[in-house]
């Protein structure tokens, strides 16, 4: 749909451009001219929105985050079009005519997201097809699915109730929604015309499992298991067949993704590229600063812990009188801190001293967005007395990150910014990275905790 509504926004803006701007900047060639234009633009805004996860949790998330994906998606689709008419040497469009395009485009996907939505919701909600599913067992996990279902008006799904293990167990638990034991299950089933169960047992009971799948089986049911371990079940879980045999990967990340690792690193080295070439200037003035001001070396070299808990060489101005090697490598910085030179003082507030760190993320050791790297030292304390400390280290550590532009850096809360970093590696977004680095320019201006 959204590659057949891409061609209307095209055909659509051609009219525009041609009807309200023709007698003052001519009119363009016929439509015919631009067939292979509609047809690359049909195929990269649907790839680029599947990039953007714009398909994703289309009806759970909120309609903000769905025009915000949308527009993203949109904008960033017309720019990769205008840079290969460019690189093409086609000049048969203008920019004039890409913006009416490109806003002709999010409004007629937003038009057709919120049809979908609608139609959606109202199907669901006064459907009669909707599939009799029955719970086998009375865990809180399978107490916890009913109550997920019910919140969820949309979903097709409708929960008879639920079957006890035994009568014993029946009348044990004070759930109202236990509606007989697996006994009863075929008259039960034919009765509600149920075809599929959940089986929602305690880890104790999982040795009924295989009695329980086969009673399935026998009338004809399709089965599903919730694990009594779910807790353990990080959101982005991933089940792999290995050889014939069912894996459950619990840390399951999208920087797992070959694909979206090319992207995130393509968005580092152009990133990068750019930064080092625009801030040339500021590189001069700050190393001549450094120089001038202290005695020691421009820059500053410390050992730091990057993905895969690989050490590497981490690059930044120096700021602080030369320190003896084993002072540098545990002191933590604080307030007013007597080894930072007074030029080290302003720059560390404006965060120029971390501007080497470009070239880090060029050679491959850290990424634009992602965990503060740490000191070797550090990693090995806090690794013991902060749950989830290590998982920081399953991607690139980076420049500034989701912690740093909720204000958390400096000398503040290591549990608070180890549940930034780990949100920010279970939640990764081509999106979230581009977010955070404009944040970061605003956190920047209005710095707090940097000394």
């Amino acid at each position: 749909m959204d590659g057949l509504l891409t061609a209307c926004s095209f055909y659509i803006a051609y009219y525009i451009r041609n009807i309200f701007f023709g007698s003052l900047y001519g009119h363009l060639s016929p439509f015919t001219r631009y067939t292979w234009i509609v047809l690359m633009a049909a195929i990269i805004i649907p790839i680029v929105m599947t990039v953007f996860k714009s398909y994703e949790k289309m009806l759970e998330d909120k309609y903000r985050l769905l025009i915000t994906r949308i527009i993203l998606s949109i904008f960033t689709s017309v720019i990769g079009i205008s840079a290969i008419l460019f690189l093409s040497g086609d000049k048969s469009l203008s920019r004039l005519f890409l913006g009416i395009f490109g806003c002709t485009e999010v409004i007629v996907i937003l038009l057709e997201r919120t049809v979908l939505r609608v139609l959606i919701y109202f199907y669901a909600k006064n459907s009669v097809h909707k599939r009799n599913i029955l719970i086998i067992g009375c865990d809180k996990v399978g107490k916890l699915y009913y109550e997920r279902i019910k919140e969820q008006k949309h979903l097709d799904i409708n929960i008879i109730g639920f079957l006890a293990l035994n009568e014993l167990q029946k009348a044990a638990d004070d759930n109202k929604n236990i509606i007989g034991t697996i006994d009863e299950l075929g008259t039960i089933a034919k009765q509600h015309n149920v075809m599929e169960v959940i089986v929602a047992l305690s880890a104790t009971e999982y040795g009924h499992l295989k009695d329980v799948i086969s009673l399935c089986d026998r009338e004809g049911l399709r089965v599903s298991i919730l694990p009594a371990y779910y807790e353990l079940l990080k959101v982005n879980m991933r089940v792999e067949n290995m050889l014939g045999i069912p894996i459950i990967n619990v840390r399951d990340v999208p920087l797992d993704s070959v694909g979206n690792r090319v992207l995130k690193r393509t968005f580092d080295i152009i990133v990068s590229l750019l930064a080092i070439i625009l801030l040339s200037p500021v590189y001069i003035i700050v190393g001549l600063g450094v120089k001038l001001t202290s005695p020691g070396p421009i820059l500053f070299k410390q050992e730091r812990v990057g993905a895969g808990n690989k050490p590497f060489m981490m690059l930044k101005f120096r700021s602080m009188c030369v320190q003896k090697e084993e002072e540098e490598k545990t002191k933590w910085t604080t307030p007013n801190d007597a080894r930072v030179t007074r030029f080290g003082a302003f720059i560390r507030r404006t965060s120029l001293d971390e501007l080497p760190q470009f070239f880090n993320v060029l050679k491959g050791d850290m990424s634009i967005i992602g965990p503060r790297p740490e000191r070797p030292y550090w990693v090995e304390k806090f690794k013991e007395e902060v749950p989830e400390y290590m998982l920081r280290h399953y991607i690139k550590t980076g420049i500034t990150g989701w912690a740093q532009v909720n204000g958390l850096r400096g000398d503040t809360s290591i549990e608070e910014r180890i549940n930034c970093d780990n949100f920010y590696i279970r939640n990764w977004s081509i999106w979230m990275d581009i977010k955070i680095v404009f944040m970061t320019i605003m956190e920047t201006l209005i710095k707090k905790n940097a000394y």
